[in-house]
């Protein structure tokens, strides 16, 4: 680890570097030093730029790794990890840091689901679970609201038809069918309920439903994917 007195002697001259030639590979370093005094999103500027350039170096991805953790992106910063892990497979440092990262995401879900669960007791509501997945505000629904959200998204979803050849002027229309509506909230049952695939399923079919949302989606199927290979390494180990 390098002092505050070597960071104020080394930046100036590594950003010099880095300023005169963008491709230099001194950018790990620098990050680091940023790291080190304490501008995460700073030194993650810097490496996810200096990658555009080297993708595979491994120690930019481990500065990067533990730029994220710092900002508390755990499943980020294990992503990071397992990127270096594949160059360098047995390197005890990077299997620690994986581990405690998989570690907190775990505890971080595993307090989220009790208290989730402990709310729809007390109050017999549907909680979604937005503000895990995406960062934003905790979302809540009573069941009755929930249901009448559901009952609307199936009018919505019934396409209008030419009228038939009865003479009637009424369209003809086709209800859309039950099994193809999907919310975050039904996702969220079946994670709750350790059915992970479905939940990975029904996730995916957010994506394509709602493309904004595209991200938050995409960091919760991570989620589930890793809990559903942690399932299924007890279940068989």
């Amino acid at each position: 680890m390098y002092s505050n007195k070597d960071s104020a002697m080394h930046l100036p001259s590594l950003e010099a570097r880095l300023a005169s030639n963008v491709k230099s590979p001194s950018f790990a370093r620098l990050a680091s030093y940023y790291l080190k005094e304490g501008q995460h999103q700073k030194a993650v500027d810097i490496c996810l730029e200096g990658l555009k350039h080297f993708p595979n170096y491994g120690t930019a991805h481990l500065v990067l790794g533990k730029c994220y953790e710092a900002l508390g992106r755990n499943i980020e910063a294990m992503l990071e990890y397992r990127r270096v892990l594949r160059s360098m497979p047995d390197n005890p440092t990077v299997q620690g840091l994986l581990t405690q990262a998989e570690q907190r995401e775990q505890d971080a879900f595993r307090a989220f689901s009790e208290e989730r669960s402990r709310k729809l007791r007390e109050r017999n509501e549907t909680v979604s679970f937005e503000k895990y997945v995406g960062g934003g505000v905790e979302k809540k629904e009573s069941t009755a609201d929930f249901l009448l959200r559901r009952l609307q998204d199936v009018k919505k979803s019934v396409p209008q038809t030419a009228t038939e050849n009865s003479g009637s002027e009424e369209p003809v229309t086709r209800p859309m069918s039950p099994s193809k509506i999907v919310t975050a909230t039904l996702a969220e049952i079946y994670a709750t309920q350790g059915e992970y695939k479905e939940a990975i399923e029904a996730y995916r079919k957010l994506v394509n439903q709602r493309p904004i949302e595209a991200e938050r989606y995409a960091k919760r199927i991570a989620q589930l994917e890793e809990l559903s290979r942690l399932q299924h390494a007890e279940q068989h180990g």
